[in-house]
């Protein structure tokens, strides 16, 4: 899958552009402030319909009425063309190939990978960041998971309302633990089965970065205890039993104490637990790991090469690390790699260079590799 064009209009601090990547690696530069990330976010919006940022009306110019992106993604020889509509209430609206149309069916679905900095806290950082992860990076190339974790997310609102308020009627209570057994049940089988796919490539590839002298694992952690069955209805069975033996503690503590919303992984090297043992190097490689296996499993759940975003992270990774996320993605994958200087070690692998100063974009090529200064301090 690739990008062929994008036209932006009255988004963020873009007053209009048109942008005709190539179909390699694409290093976008420029001094900081300048929308680099701007540029990034319109892709991703381009191809997934809703902002990597907190809300899609965000992304309006200031003293507009709307913006506008459009479109043009090349994917299994035929043209998709997207045109989206944001204006600046929060209004949306979505046109594929002129039709209008949802946002599960864009071709983003197919693999957009994005890579932050904020990416090297999910080992280290809070249960959720490890959760959104899985729902909403690893899970987006599943159309049938994605609308399950929304509706799993709205059914522990209204459970969660329902005991905070108290003073609920037993069959409207009964109702909502039936839906949070089936959906809870449902998420957590679909997440296990995800992850069983996704866990051993994760493993294979940290050895390709950190050697064979270290043996990655990780393990899912379930607020349930379940009997270890894969089957759904056993899964199903497992919640019930969970749910019935902590509904008075959950009454007490007015809150859903158990389900795949306050799940966990772990991520153990030679056996011990990396967020207490592990390096800053063994960190960035397991993250590392995680984006690339996302790669390998977007490429064969979609028969796609899925696009990559990086947003300001090869600075933050060492030469090593560089050349492998550098290698990893060189050949047939379309990359966006956002930058406030351009490391020496990847020149070669670049395909064409882009500048950007104060919403506007140049090309730049190959030929201004030498030229470009270094503008991390400007």
């Amino acid at each position: 899958m690739f990008l062929n064009e994008l036209l932006l209009k009255d988004f963020r601090n873009y007053l209009e552009i048109n942008f005709s990547p190539d179909q390699g690696i694409n290093i976008i530069t420029g001094p900081n402030a300048q929308g680099k990330t701007n540029l990034l976010e319109a892709i991703f919006i381009s191809g997934m319909g809703f902002s990597f940022r907190l809300k899609d009306k965000d992304v309006v110019r200031w003293g507009s009425e709307q913006s506008i992106l459009k479109s043009s993604y090349q994917l299994d020889g035929f043209t998709v063309d997207v045109h989206i509509q944001v204006k600046f209430d929060g209004f949306k609206k979505i046109l594929i190939n002129g039709t209008e149309n949802d946002r599960k069916n864009l071709p983003g679905h197919y693999g957009i990978i994005l890579f932050r900095p904020e990416d090297l806290h999910i080992i280290k950082g809070p249960p959720s960041q490890r959760r959104d992860f899985i729902d909403y990076d690893i899970g987006s190339i599943n159309p049938v998971y994605r609308k399950l974790i929304q509706q799993y997310k709205r059914i522990i609102l209204h459970r969660n309302n329902l005991l905070r308020r108290g003073g609920y009627r037993q069959d409207e209570f009964k109702i909502w633990n039936e839906e949070f057994y089936r959906y809870g049940a449902e998420v957590l089988y679909r997440r296990i089965k995800l992850l069983k796919n996704y866990f051993p490539l994760v493993r294979d590839i940290y050895a390709v970065i950190a050697g064979k002298n270290e043996i990655l694992d990780m393990k899912y952690l379930s607020s349930a205890k379940i009997s270890g069955s894969t089957s759904i209805d056993q899964i199903i069975n497992d919640f019930i039993i969970e749910g019935k033996s902590r509904e008075k503690e959950e009454i007490y503590k007015k809150q859903t104490l158990f389900g795949p919303h306050r799940d966990d992984i772990t991520f153990l090297l030679n056996n011990k637990d990396i967020r207490n043992f592990g390096s800053q190097g063994q960190v960035r490689s397991v993250v590392l790991a995680l984006k690339a296996a996302q790669m390998e499993l977007f490429k064969r759940q979609s028969g796609q090469n899925p696009i990559m975003l990086l947003d300001d992270v090869l600075m933050e990774l060492d030469e090593n690390r560089q050349n492998y996320l550098i290698k990893l993605i060189s050949g047939n994958n379309q990359a966006f790699i956002t930058t406030t200087e351009i490391p020496k070690t990847i020149s070669r692998h670049v395909d064409r260079i882009y500048f950007i100063n104060r919403g506007t974009i140049e090309e730049r090529g190959h030929t201004s590799l030498r030229n470009v200064p270094n503008l991390r301090e400007e």
